[in-house]
């Protein structure tokens, strides 16, 4: 990888992989980490931190499950608190703060929140039953809410009652409201938090992440003890791609609903220890459901708890909580899944009449739980759970995107620390150490006060959207632009930029900087293109950044023509509901 000037301009396109690929077999890591979502990303950077060397291996893409699927929300989950989870919100609030305050707070915003409970009423001819939650006990919950991260929310708690809301809210049925919690969390891009966390990780000169390295085996030393794994290129031919063995001290096992996979090397488990749950995501223009505020709503079907929140001009509707027993990678959203959804949302929102000609796009992930009999999938807890093998094998279970860095402070403080007494290196065991800005970190005055941003002609919502995304990323892309007209260019101009903001010198960057090596890699799992837009243009996009990719990465004809059909595949089985044909050209 090339660095120039800064840690911030460092280099790594899928050309420089290769050469990745090598070091990561030259010396024995102190740390090897399986698994490139959010929860791996943090302990690669908070070992790093500590001054340990680290190799992190994906065998997909980087934030391929759960960590580019949530519902981008940094958030201390104020429902656990029914379930008497008060440590969990504690931690999880806390950390919410920080990444708001100090960490990315271009990135991760704030965003109120309103909790509306019921009497027994009739909205469009349907009776509906009274919430199970009291005023009286949502408040309180808002006031521990508060409590537990130290009165360090964003904005004050309040309860409003019908008048108030209706208008607040005006899209939103508020008959029979008894009264309705405003409160504060954090909206943000997790697949842009994880390749940040990552990124942030590699500027230390310390770490080596290499993606579509799959481990196949752990290496057992005379003591039968894990001493590094191997591994195999998915890059290429499979009937080319050679093992590699990469050597550590300490491997740990952070893939999520992928788990059991790899504790089943080496030792076969008596138990499943994950139980994988489907969440699904509908997307839909703002202007059709013209919320000011996010909404935590119970399903008229079920009961269950999901969102409706708004982010610049379109709102995502989600999640579901299901159990689901299938091939990871085989996930999508169906109609059925957004069917439930869509029939408490037009019921509370009696003009949204959300139907499938309405929906951006859609997108299903799974959620990594904690095998707890007898409980529902809502029931189980999202705290983290840290195992030790016999081998030596570490694996993390469990916890909330939001944690991740805690997740990787406990897994660092109360387990490797144990090793240093065997002869593993000695590390930094401060607490809260690497709770410290992002390199990329960018305040919004800072953003606004920049030179290159102030002689930008660009229109004020692609500016925006290059803040908010990129952060201190974003003003190099603005100077990468300059003299170069064709970066300048709109990836889509059948949008208005209020709703299609990007340009092509942020793909430029991406593809140089983050290591995409498929188009699907650049329009899922670096921005938000593969569900914001719909269907019937998501063809020409293909098309666009896969000649730009092609221009950078010396692609063949092939190639480029291959990487445009997977995308395309990629688009169509997250589009239930688009029945057209989606051209190319």
């Amino acid at each position: 990888m090339n660095s120039k000037e800064s840690p911030l301009y460092l280099n790594y396109s899928e050309n420089e992989r290769d050469s990745e690929i090598e070091r990561l077999q030259k010396i024995e890591w102190d740390l090897l980490v399986i698994g490139g979502g959010i929860t791996g990303a943090g302990i690669a950077r908070e070992a790093a931190f500590r001054g340990l060397t680290v190799a992190l291996l994906e065998m997909n893409d980087f934030a391929y499950g759960t960590s580019s699927g949530s519902s981008k929300l940094a958030h201390g989950g104020i429902r656990y608190l029914a379930q008497r989870e008060f440590g969990l919100v504690r931690e999880a609030t806390t950390e919410r703060n920080w990444l708001r305050d100090k960490a990315i707070p271009h990135l991760v915003r704030p965003l109120q929140f309103i909790y509306p409970i019921f009497s027994e009423r009739n909205v469009g001819g349907r009776q509906l039953p009274r919430s199970k939650d009291s005023v009286r006990k949502i408040r309180f919950a808002a006031f521990l809410y508060d409590l537990l991260c130290g009165f360090h929310n964003y904005g004050s708690r309040e309860v409003v009652k019908e008048k108030s809301l209706r208008e607040l809210e005006p899209a939103f049925d508020s008959t029979g409201l008894v009264g309705a919690v405003l409160y504060y969390d954090t909206n943000l891009g997790d697949e842009r938090l994880t390749i940040e966390t990552i990124w942030d990780g590699l500027r230390t000169g310390l770490v080596c992440v290499v993606n579509y390295m799959a481990v196949t085996d752990l290496m057992l030393d005379s003591a039968v003890k894990i001493c590094g794994v191997v591994a195999k290129n998915r890059i290429g031919p499979s009937d080319e791609a050679e093992s590699i063995q990469v050597r550590a001290k300490a491997v740990v096992n952070a893939t999520g609903v992928w788990t059991d996979r790899i504790l089943e090397m080496g030792q076969k488990p008596e138990v499943k220890i994950i139980r994988s749950t489907k969440g699904v995501h509908i997307a839909v223009p703002r202007s059709k459901l013209p919320v000011n505020r996010a909404f935590g709503l119970r399903s008229l079907d079920d009961d269950r708890f999901f969102f409706v929140l708004p982010r610049n001009d379109w709102v995502l509707i989600g999640t579901t909580d299901t159990d689901f027993s299938g091939d990871p990678s085989e996930c999508y959203c169906n109609s059925e899944d957004a069917d439930y959804l869509r029939r408490t949302v037009n019921v509370l929102f009696p003009d949204a009449k959300i139907e499938n000609d309405d929906l951006l796009g859609s997108y299903a992930a799974l959620r990594p739980l904690v095998y707890e009999p007898g409980k529902s999938e809502s029931e189980v807890s999202r705290k983290h759970l840290i195992l030790e093998r016999s081998d030596g094998l570490l694996t993390i279970v469990g916890g909330k995107l939001t944690t991740y860095r805690k997740m990787a402070e406990d897994l660092l403080l109360d387990h490797l620390k144990k090793w240093i007494k065997k002869g593993y290196p000695k590390f930094s065991t401060r607490k809260g150490l690497a709770k410290v800005p992002y390199t990329v970190a960018l305040s919004l005055e800072d953003w606004k006060n920049s030179k290159v941003v102030r002689n930008s002609t660009l229109d004020s919502n692609i500016l925006r959207h290059l803040y908010q995304q990129y952060g201190k990323g974003g003003l190099l892309i603005l100077r990468n632009l300059e003299g170069k007209t064709q970066l300048i260019e709109r990836l889509l101009t059948e949008y208005p930029t209020n709703v299609c903001p990007w340009i092509l010198g942020e793909i430029d960057y991406i593809i140089r900087r983050e290591c995409p090596v498929h188009l699907v890699d650049v329009l899922a799992r670096r921005m938000e293109v593969a569900w914001l837009v719909h269907p019937k243009y998501q063809g020409k996009i293909a098309g666009r950044v896969a000649q730009l990719m092609t221009n950078i990465l010396g692609w063949s004809e092939e190639r480029k023509d291959a990487e445009i059909q997977q995308y395309i595949n990629h688009v169509k089985r997250n589009s239930f509901f688009y029945e057209g044909e989606i051209a190319t050209s």
